[in-house]
């Protein structure tokens, strides 16, 4: 079931199609899909829509996915206090590295991002043996497991959130991207992964919000 972002005070719901926005355009923060990605109608009820990313080696790009851009003033890591999503895996399973989240990071100070903070979905430790259905990710942002990558940013394969604040809680975070690109990893060479409510703090990708219904 769909609705993790129930917990939340408050949710800013904006959406993005290619070049097309939800709500006011100077207010509005910056989704983008790329890659292999589309909004489909995958069930009924209130809410039908959800954000499909797929990888398939065979067909390029050979990968999917949404990137969130912070409108505004500069976002720093310590800024983040919520991510997440709910997700639907429906072909084949969570795996080799993917689905993940990529904050990606300005470490030099020049304005552009140089390195990713990774933080991986799925079940500690090996971030596979997802179940079907839909389910959610809850808050990444302080997660007590080490699903969090850093070694781009001088910490370890397996570490924590509080490693990261450590490393990289003052650099400015330029864009928080959720991909799936690891169709290499299974048999039939294909991984899809729907999701809904991408979470970056109060902002909201859904795909009721953007595709209609």
């Amino acid at each position: 079931m769909r609705g993790w972002l129930g917990k939340l005070a408050l949710v800013a719901i904006v959406g993005l199609v290619v070049g097309w926005t939800v709500g006011p355009a100077a207010a509005a923060p910056k989704w983008l899909l790329f890659g292999d990605a589309m909004f489909v109608k995958e069930g009924q009820g209130d809410n039908p829509w959800a954000l499909q990313l797929r990888s398939d080696p065979t067909i390029p790009p050979t990968f999917g996915g949404v990137r969130f851009t912070p409108p505004g003033e500069p976002m720093v890591f310590t800024d983040l206090w919520s991510l997440g999503t709910d997700y639907d895996v429906t072909d084949d399973d969570c795996g080799g590295g993917s689905p993940r989240f990529q904050v990606r990071m300005d470490m030099d100070g020049d304005g552009m991002g140089d390195a990713n903070v990774f933080v991986y979905i799925g079940p500690f430790p090996n971030f596979s043996g997802c179940a079907g259905g839909w389910q959610s990710t809850g808050n990444l942002i302080g997660a007590t497991d080490a699903r969090y990558d850093l070694t781009q940013v001088g910490g370890t394969f397996y570490d924590t959130y509080g490693n990261a604040v450590a490393l990289v809680g003052g650099k400015t975070v330029t864009r928080v991207s959720l991909v799936v690109d690891a169709g290499w990893a299974f048999a039939d060479g294909e991984q899809t992964i729907l999701v809904d409510n991408v979470t970056v703090n109060d902002h909201v990708l859904s795909g009721h919000g953007a595709a209609g219904s």
